[in-house]
Formats: structure tokens, C-alpha cells, sequence
């Protein structure tokens, strides 16, 4: 299965790029982001991915396939982060409206994924995804 995940390949293309994550760590958009300023302001909350277990940011992400994910792992993956992180507790994950939430991120990231060839290099620019650079994939 093909997921979202953080990179520092092609940091320095931006000027204002930065990569605090793990290298391959799973990513999702920040479940929280401020509305002021521009995508390339300070803040960078527009610009980037959250690392899933590192609560960190980058501003680059990478394709990657992961034989050993399914849906329903990946499902459990999200779920559990966003849990571990506080965005959500055991009780809230009970409750029909936040199951549907959290299968619409997941859902959400799969999609995203599944549209680009494994290994390319992406990059947020508010609500578009981009290619920075791409590779030859099966």
C-alpha cells in the first residue's frame, strides 16, 4: 500500500523549507493550523505535514509503499497517533462522528498517495499537493 511520509529529499528547493521529522515516519496534515498569514510566512503551518510520531513538521513528503500496511492498519495507525498526540481520546474514538472523521483523514491520505507513483517527492502548498521531484516507478 502506498502511504505519505516524511522526507528531507529536496529540502533546500524552498527557502524557507525545514524538516523536523524521522525520515520515513508516517504523516498527516496538522489536525490543527492557524488562518493568518501566507503559505510562505514564518509559521509554515500552510506548508507543511505533521510527522506522526514525532509531532514535528517538513515540508517535504515522500510516496512510499509499505507491504506491510492495509486500510485497516493504516486506519489504526492514524487513529492512534492522533489519540497518542491528544487530539482525540479513547472515548471520543467511540463516538460515530469522529470514527467518520478519522476514516475521512485516512481516507483523504490514501487518495493522495495512491495519485503519484511510489518514491516521488511532494510538497504542501495549502490545500495542493505537488510533485517537487519524481522517479521512475513500477
Amino acid at each position: 500500500m502506498k502511504v505519505l511520509t516524511a522526507t528531507d529529499q529536496t529540502q533546500g528547493r524552498r527557502g524557507n523549507d525545514f524538516c523536523w521529522t524521522v525520515e520515513g515516519e508516517l504523516v498527516l496534515f496538522p489536525p490543527i493550523e492557524c488562518d493568518r498569514g501566507s503559505i510562505d510566512d514564518g509559521c509554515g503551518c500552510r506548508r507543511s505535514m505533521a510527522g506522526l510520531v514525532s509531532r514535528r513538521a517538513t515540508t517535504t513528503i515522500k510516496v512510499a509503499s509499505r507491504e506491510e500496511i492495509d486500510p485497516n492498519t493504516y486506519f489504526a495507525l492514524i487513529s492512534d497517533g492522533l489519540r497518542d498526540q491528544g487530539y482525540v481520546t479513547e472515548e471520543l474514538m467511540t463516538n460515530p462522528e469522529v470514527n467518520e472523521w478519522l476514516r475521512d483523514v485516512t481516507d483523504e491520505l490514501m487518495s493522495i498517495a495512491n495519485a503519484f507513483a511510489a518514491t516521488t517527492v511532494l510538497e504542501r502548498r495549502g490545500d495542493s499537493i505537488n510533485v517537487r521531484q519524481s522517479f521512475p516507478g513500477p
